[in-house]
């Protein structure tokens, strides 16, 4: 069993394609210079920060929806209104966090970050 696992590991590593080693949210395959990583980190710092108060905000919300849904009728214009606000705060912060990335990227270092955007959206 042990001769098996040490084969599928050795296997793994021989024919796993590059992009397979990426881990969601890192950023080292953009190769950033030393004052790049200095305003990503800010501008991740701040995002977190973004994120957290979503979260918070999200929930605070959530509890509204759920609240209503306890009401005799079910109002349908207040809960599109909760979920509207919610995708609204998301959509802000991924735009702000975006346009920030986006100043200090190069041409090159954009194309490669573009392939995984998708990692920060917020859900």
């Amino acid at each position: 069993m042990k001769i098996l696992f040490v084969f599928l590991l050795l296997f793994s590593f021989v024919y796993a394609d590059k992009n397979e080693h990426h881990y969601k949210k890192d950023l080292s395959y953009l190769e950033l210079s030393h004052t790049q990583k200095k305003q990503m980190k800010s501008i991740l710092k701040e995002y977190r920060h973004k994120v957290k108060d979503y979260r918070e905000y999200k929930h605070d919300l959530i509890e509204d929806k759920e609240e209503l849904f306890l009401d005799k009728v079910l109002d349908e214009d207040k809960i599109r209104n909760i979920n509207q606000k919610i995708s609204e705060y998301a959509t802000k912060i991924e735009i702000d966090l975006l346009k920030q990335i986006h100043a200090i990227l190069s041409q090159e270092q954009k194309q490669k970050f573009e392939e995984y955007i998708e990692e920060w959206e917020i859900e």
